[in-house]
Formats: structure tokens, sequence, C-alpha cells
């Protein structure tokens, strides 16, 4: 979707997530006992804001500290497995790489949080290290964005810095801010706070359209920005320019995790700045994509093509064959149980939703083959389709319980479930086990396949008898 080079400039992290089933409680004292299923370990703060960039297609450099430790290594495994190099990642000793490890049970409830933050004063210290690394790449850069956790690597120095050289070189720059005082951050071309981080600065509550567009004005001004964006969950987005302000409604349906969406907003931000794209435009992308981060669960990097399919006015739900892997790998890694099943759901029926909703309730995320229309052609005959692909994987994206949906053209979908690797397959109607395509692949990996019993008189060749009649 991009193809421009960002820099980030911020504090990185390594954030692991330790699944497990919980059966009962410590005889020692009154905690649950978690039996390790498995753990994942993924780039957090700035890393996240660069694996973001990543996955839009944007070439990506990454400043940042960590110490010499297993968990810097771990985050620079983290980060090239996201498609993120760190040549910018300053190893330095005494300095320990902050980290967060989140406990989750089966039901992927947050039990724990374990935060090694290290020492804010030491990474303080390496300031001008870390700017002997960031700054020579500014040049090379289409946008910049500085990722502000308060970690101790984004000083008032580095900031200023960071930004003037921006400046001089024309380069946009992009702040996600955790200061109070935002004042290290003027200069910049838009600084991002959300609702509480606004709040705080402004001095006041924030409860409305009105109030949200007096203090982004206020701040805008204050600081001589370009623009003042302040994301505010449900109620959307507040942008500030020099004479106007804009409210962008959120585009949000379900949420299921808000993890990790301000990294989404500034990626997005910074990808389409880098491309000449007005401020206005951007914030639209950038809100479009935090809808669709917000949907996922943890601290979900939102894929170029399902972006570009949302912006077009397409469900995020229908993905291509890649993104759905990619996806679906994640889930996987984070203990999620992922099911798939397959139809043509030409005419979408009282039946379709009952195998749909059977479906969801053997796992966590229900993905669903769809046959293209030219492979219903194939299988049913010149007359069908009905209703077009593009309709029927809007309607069945429509559906509360389907999570994914992935179009294909072949007769059958067993490429997808080799790509797709399912822990449950399921599939509506009176089959043998046995005969339901791709279940000896399913059952080799240790996996269920289950067929779930059709409702009687409910089928599309039915109501097409009927209507013939």
């Amino acid at each position: 979707m991009f193809e421009n080079r960002v820099l980030v400039v911020g504090d990185v992290m390594l954030d692991r997530h330790v699944h497990g089933h919980v059966r009962r409680i410590s005889p020692e004292a009154p905690v649950p006992v978690v039996g390790l299923l498995g753990e994942v370990s993924t780039p957090g703060g700035a890393g996240n804001v660069a694996a973001g960039l990543a996955a839009l297609g944007c070439d990506v450099a990454l400043a940042g500290l960590i110490g010499p430790d297993v968990e810097g290594e771990a985050l620079r495994e983290a980060l090239a497995a996201k498609g993120v190099a760190g040549p910018g990642l300053v190893e330095r000793p005494g300095l320990a790489t902050v980290s967060k490890t989140r406990i989750l049970s089966e039901a992927h409830q947050q039990l724990l949080r374990l935060d090694r933050d290290g020492d804010r004063a030491a990474y303080a210290a390496f300031e001008d290290d870390l700017l002997a690394h960031a700054l020579p790449m500014v040049g090379d850069a289409s946008a910049v964005v500085l990722a502000d956790y308060e970690k101790g690597v984004i000083t008032p120095k580095v900031a200023r810095a960071v930004i003037a050289e921006c400046r001089r070189l024309g380069v946009p720059c992009v702040v996600d801010p955790k200061k109070v005082d935002f004042s290290p951050y003027a200069g910049a071309t838009v600084v991002t706070p959300n609702q509480l981080e606004a709040e705080r600065t402004a001095g006041r509550p924030l409860p409305d359209d009105d109030e949200a567009g007096r203090a982004a004005e206020e701040l805008l001004s204050a600081l001589g920005t370009d623009a003042m964006l302040i994301t505010r969950g449900p109620q959307g987005m507040t942008l500030a320019l020099p004479g106007a302000v804009h409210h962008v409604p959120s585009r949000t349906r379900d949420v299921a995790d808000v993890t990790g969406a301000g990294d989404t907003v500034v990626a997005v931000m910074a990808a389409c700045l880098g491309d000449g794209w007005p401020v206005l435009d951007a914030c639209r992308l950038a809100n479009t994509a935090a809808g669709i981060a917000v949907g996922r669960p943890g601290a979900y990097v939102v894929q170029a093509g399902e972006l570009r399919a949302a912006w077009g006015g397409l469900s995020p739900k229908i993905l291509d064959a890649d993104a759905a892997a990619r996806l679906l790998a994640e889930a996987r890694r984070r203990g999620r149980r992922v099911v798939f099943t397959n139809g043509c759901f030409d005419i979408l029926h009282a039946g379709h939703l009952s195998c749909l909703e059977g479906a969801k309730r053997l796992g966590d995320i229900l993905v669903v083959g769809l046959n293209s229309d030219a492979s219903v052609r194939e299988l049913k005959g010149p007359s069908r389709p009905v209703i077009r692909q593009d309709d029927r994987a809007g309607l069945l994206a429509g559906l509360a319980c389907v999570d994914v949906v992935v179009v294909f053209d072949d007769p059958t979908p067993i490429a997808l479930i080799e790509a797709f690797e399912p822990d449950v397959l399921a599939k509506g109607g009176d089959y043998a086990i046995e005969d339901i395509v791709g279940a000896d692949l399913v059952m080799a990996r240790g996996g269920r396949v289950v067929a779930i019993p059709l409702v009687p008189g409910r089928s599309t060749t039915s109501i097409l008898e009927r209507r013939a009649g």
C-alpha cells in the first residue's frame, strides 16, 4: 500500500504473552495456578509502530536503546520476524531492555502483568549516542515518528533535535506523546495525544466535540505544529489545522481490544504524510485503520490488504489468503483456536446461519472460505451464483459469528486448509468425517473435524425451486 521509508525513534520494548489453562487455585495462596501452554514475544512500544509500518509496505528504520540481555536479543528476533531491521538499536551496558509480560488464561483474560521498565535516568544518559544513530537517518526518510512512552529514550533534547532536523530537511514528523508537558514536541508536523493525555495537558475534561476542538486549537497554537490530532476512542478523532477543526467519527463496530490502537494511528499517519497525503485524508485513513485494530484481540498489526479493502468500503473481515494466513498464525501463537469452514453461501439463509454459529462455538476465530463466482459456476452450473461474490462476502462478513472471509477460485478449499492450519474443520451436511475435504490434513496435526447437521428444509436449491414453482 505504501513504499516509502519511515524512521521510528523511541522507546522500544518486548511484549511477552504467556498463555496457560487455569484448573485450580493454589494451595499456597488464593491465586490461580496457570498450566503453561505457550509463550509469544512481539515488538512493543516503538517496535509495534515499526511493525505496523512494515505491514503497510514501508521500508522501516528503527532507532532505540536496549540492554545487553536476553530480552534485547528476543526483541531483535521479534522485530526481524515482523520485517523490521534494527541497525539503529543501540545496546549499552547497564541498561535493562524494557519488557512487559502478560499472563493470560485460555479465555484470554489477563491474570497478571509483569513490567520491567528499566531506569529512566540510565536511558537518558545515552541520549547523545541515540542521536548519533538517529539524526543521520532522517535525511533518508520520507517521514519520522517519535514514539514516546516515557521510558527515558525521548528526552526533551532528543525530541527537539529530531524535530529540528525534520524541519530543516522538510521531512514530516509525527509524535505520539506521553509527557504531560508537550513543549519538547514544538514544531512537529502533527502530535497525536489520546483523550486522557490531551485532558492531562490541557488541565480540564474534554467531554464533547466543542471542548476537544478548543483544546486541540490551543495546543496547536502553543506548540506551533502543523496539526494537532486528539484520538477519542468511540468518539472518533478531533483534528485541528490552522483555521479549521474537523471531527472524524469512529468507524469501530465491535471492540475486542484497544491495545496498540494509538500505535496504529501514528504508523498510518506517518505512512500517509510520507507519501504526500493531506493531513485530513491521512487522519481519515488512520481512523479506518484504528477501527480494524480494535476489532482484533491484542496489539493487532493492521495489514495493507485489509486496510485497502476497508478504505474502499469493504469489510475489514474480508482478507486475501496471505493476509489471512498471517492473522491466523499470530492468533494461534496467542493460544486462540481457529475454526475453518467453507461453502458457496449463495442466497444466505437460516440454514447457513445455524451452521456458521455452530462452527463458531467450536473455537475462538471462525474463518469462512467462500467459493468465487467462477468456482460456483464450475460446481453448480452456468445459472449460478445468484448473488455475486463481493455481495456474498459482504453478507458473511456482516455476521457476528464470522471473523474472517477469504474468497477462493479452486473447486475445493484444500489450498486454504493447508495454508491456514485450522485447529477445527467444520462442514455443514450429512458428510462422513473422512469425506470432508481436508479432514486428513487437520486430523494429522491433531485437530478436530466436525460435521454440523443441516436445518431441515433450508437450502439454496429449495429456495430457488420454490421461486421457479
